[in-house]
């Protein structure tokens, strides 16, 4: 009998000395992930390639919600391009469709081309706040930053119902071999600790939607979880491949 509790105890302890390294090997697998998606970026990511030309653009809609004692379009509109970074020093465009008014403006300079605008819907009665801002070039991936900027922005001013969508895309001259789709994908995907959900890597809509812990936004589709794209496209008319990165979805 007391040999009996005597093993009983020493399974006890082997137990609760496995239990004690299987949660410590959980705790440091937590810590490492963490340590590598704090590292992962799009624009890191995005580095790795080399095309010959490169572009991003990131896009915002936001829904304002105005105080009921009324407010200022081009005010409003100031204040945004003011907490993005981008200076309203020029004409803001009226333009009226039929159910549909915009206060717009654009901004052109060496890599970039900027269109913020507010736009006011008279079904549902609705204002909304929309912001287009597209760099090349060496500052390509700089629009991962506007990004951020646009999206504080945007919960400062109040909006809701809030989509961002980042793509910054690498043009490479002539068709990319499917072989070669597969490894930049790949290298991509594998920057960003991304695993994919939906593939379709064949020539025609070469595509591959994914998830990272390195995003922190995300859609869910089908009850899963994806902020990352990845797809390829081929121009015959201009004999170029473009190699698309974007979050959570690509623009097109």
């Amino acid at each position: 009998m007391h040999l009996l509790g005597k093993t009983k105890r020493g399974q006890k302890r082997i137990l609760e000395g496995l239990a004690a390294v299987l949660l410590l090997a959980a705790v440091f697998r937590v810590v490492t992930e963490r340590a590598f998606f704090a590292q992962a970026s799009m624009e890191g990511a995005f580095a790795v390639l080399t095309p010959e030309e490169s572009r991003g653009t990131v896009t915002m809609t936001g829904r304002y919600l105005p105080p009921p004692y009324g407010f200022s379009e081009e005010k409003l509109l100031r204040y945004f391009g003011e907490e993005i970074g981008l200076t309203v020093d020029g004409t803001i465009r009226e333009v009226s469709y039929e159910g549909r008014q915009e206060y717009v403006y654009e901004k052109l300079a060496a890599q970039a081309h900027s269109v913020i605008k507010v736009v006011y819907l008279e079904e549902p009665e609705a204002y909304y706040v929309c912001a287009e801002i597209a760099l090349t070039g060496d500052q390509a991936t700089a629009s991962a930053g506007f990004r951020k900027r646009i999206n504080k922005a945007a919960e400062k001013i109040g909006l809701s119902e809030v989509s961002t969508n980042l793509e910054l895309c690498g043009i490479y001259e002539g068709e990319i071999p499917l072989g070669k789709k597969d490894e930049i994908t790949d290298l991509l995907l594998s920057e960003l600790y991304a695993q994919p959900v939906y593939e379709n890597r064949q020539n025609a809509n070469y595509t591959v939607y994914a998830y990272t812990g390195a995003v922190e936004e995300y859609i869910t589709v089908e009850k899963k979880k994806i902020n990352v794209q990845v797809a390829v496209y081929y121009d015959k008319d201009t004999d170029c491949t473009e190699v698309v990165l974007a979050t959570p979805l690509g623009l097109r």
